[in-house]
């Protein structure tokens, strides 16, 4: 899914202002892009997060998020958000929820594992895909572990950022389409002409692959709408 923001700046327009030393809109751009995705896990560290998914899971009630819908937070109040507001303290509830929730979904679906296919002594497992080190440089075909910062920087000469991200096994996400979708995502910003071109021929190859013959397509197409 490729997001175009009507009015954004051209990735130049963009390299401009972010080196103009003057300019709040360093910092102004920087706070808007830590708001829209992350590298880091809601609420705490990914062993934290593992510990604490490993514990709730125990539990006779407890769901698998992945294998459930969304709760729509309660009604927002328009009041003065006191201590004692029924509905502010409903609506706190849900968004402590919704960041242990994130991280549940985080922790089973986005943890890369270089070594998911392998058994112990090394070799693979049966009916196992070879995985993402199998190649003559022996090296994770997705990329990971990733870079990690623990702040967001500027390249002085280039303008290029680089976003704070602590955790080094997990894609950049927003955490509310992570909490809507419920499953594996991969979101970020992408701030230069040769990444956008990059995007616009991967989705261009992705959606007109010739494999599917016609009549499969419309028979996808028809199978959605009945349902």
């Amino acid at each position: 899914m490729l997001l175009w923001i009507k009015g954004g700046l051209s990735p130049q327009e963009l390299r401009k202002r972010l080196m103009d030393p003057d300019s709040e809109f360093q910092k102004k751009i920087i706070k808007y892009l830590e708001s829209c995705f992350t590298g880091d896990f809601m609420t705490g560290s990914q062993e934290e997060v593992l510990t604490k998914v490993t514990e709730m899971s125990q539990a006779p009630d407890y769901a698998d998020p992945t294998q459930t819908l969304p709760d729509s937070p309660p009604t927002y109040c328009d009041g003065d958000h006191e201590d004692t507001c029924k509905p502010c303290n409903r609506l706190q509830a849900w968004w402590d929820q919704f960041k242990v929730t994130v991280d549940d979904i985080l922790s089973r679906s986005n943890i890369h594992n270089c070594n998911r296919n392998l058994n112990k002594d090394g070799t693979r497992r049966k009916g196992a895909s070879a995985g993402c080190m199998d190649n003559k440089w022996g090296k994770c075909k997705a990329r990971f572990p990733r870079p990690t910062a623990p702040s967001t920087t500027m390249d002085p000469e280039t303008g290029y950022l680089t976003m704070k991200k602590c955790e080094a096994w997990i894609n950049t996400i927003t955490p509310i389409v992570t909490y809507l979708f419920r499953c594996n995502t991969d979101i970020t910003s992408i701030s230069s002409g040769t990444a956008i071109k990059g995007v616009v021929l991967y989705i261009s190859d992705y959606i007109t692959k010739t494999s599917l013959k016609t009549h499969t397509i419309f028979e996808s197409i028809k199978a959605v709408f009945h349902k």
